[in-house]
């Protein structure tokens, strides 16, 4: 079994910074999401396209609706 962690332990991952990207605009992290979508091929067949994205408060609404 896991080590049980305290709620002191758990705040203090949460709030360290080590390892995280901050957006320089909105000051929060940036989260890379992976995106799935579909392209023509040569054959005209669909087939899916995958790409990661960074996303972040800035650009969450544009990502979230296929604007990007």
């Amino acid at each position: 079994m896991p080590k049980a962690r305290s709620f002191a332990a758990k705040l203090a991952h949460d709030i360290s910074t080590e390892g995280k990207v901050l957006c320089p605009t909105c000051n929060t992290e940036m989260k890379r999401v992976k995106l799935v979508r579909a392209r023509k091929s040569k054959a005209d067949s669909w087939t899916p396209k995958y790409e990661f994205v960074s996303m972040c408060k800035c650009n969450e609404k544009d990502i979230l609706a296929g604007k990007v």
